[in-house]
């Protein structure tokens, strides 16, 4: 029989079917068609899901192009999409961090006793103090009374001591005398052996110089080499900016040959 008017669930008029069953259709209609659009819903929350761990990983990196995790033995380099802003920050970063390496192995040079009193001899000490490990010159303040002489004054006498144990186990050579409220350090003379030893000492800082320089140089250069890969800089562009990556790297190695050879000097000196 015709089903004569709509029924609660929404059937339609004019089928040949009973009230009943037109009804009990499309309930089942219905619950497909729900239970499909469930299914596409947690497939696309997957999805969705997915594409934000993926963006996470990639680091967020600046410009239109997607990001990609780099190989383990490659830096990330965040693209912006403009080669020449990425070339030019590179060399700009790259002039930046060899700076800074110079800077840390002249610091390391300053730590190099010679035969003359010189605070720089302890920046590579540290003390245990309150349970951490401390820099000594943030313990205490380090004074050149004589030429030959160096005094310590803890802040804290409490960690006289501390200073005292740290300064021993140092590789300095040099005997502390505590006196309860200060240590004196006199600085003997060094033999002709010590002073050789001091000088491998300072080319091997000057060669872990020379290997940071060059990974900066690496780091800048595929930059540069991954721009023109992707077709956003010239072949001759690129080997524009790698020629003054170079120019950089010889000059930063010269400076740092050049305070190497003036610690060598020094450390000869008798």
């Amino acid at each position: 029989m015709l089903c004569s008017r709509p029924c609660s669930s929404g059937c339609s008029q004019g089928i040949h079917l009973s009230r009943r069953q037109a009804c009990s259709s499309l309930s089942r209609r219905q619950g497909r068609a729900s239970f499909l659009g469930f299914t596409q819903s947690k497939e696309l929350s997957r999805v969705i899901a997915f594409g934000k761990k993926g963006k996470k990983k990639g680091g967020g990196g600046g410009g239109s192009a997607a990001t990609t995790e780099a190989p383990a033995d490659e830096p990330v380099v965040a693209s912006s999409g403009d080669g020449e802003l990425d070339v030019t920050n590179a060399i700009k970063a790259c002039k930046d961090k060899m700076s800074k390496a110079i800077a840390n192995v002249q610091s390391n040079f300053d730590s190099v006793r010679t035969g003359r009193a010189n605070p720089a001899m302890l920046d590579n000490i540290e003390v245990e103090y309150y349970g951490s490990m401390a820099p000594l010159n943030t313990v205490a303040s380090i004074s050149v009374p004589e030429a030959s002489t160096l005094v310590v004054k803890p802040f804290d006498t409490s960690a006289l001591g501390d200073i005292e144990k740290a300064i021993l186990a140092s590789d300095l050579g040099i005997t502390p005398n505590n006196d309860g409220q200060q240590i004196r350090l006199s600085i003997p003379d060094m033999t002709e052996e010590r002073r050789k030893e001091l000088t491998k000492t300072v080319g091997k800082y000057a060669e872990e110089g020379k290997v940071a320089i060059r990974n900066v140089r690496r780091d800048a250069m595929k930059v540069a080499q991954r721009c023109e890969k992707d077709g956003l800089i010239s072949k001759d562009r690129l080997k524009e900016a790698e020629d003054e990556v170079q120019k950089i790297t010889d000059g930063s190695i010269k400076k740092l040959e050049d305070a190497a050879a003036a610690k060598d000097k020094d450390v000869m000196t008798l």
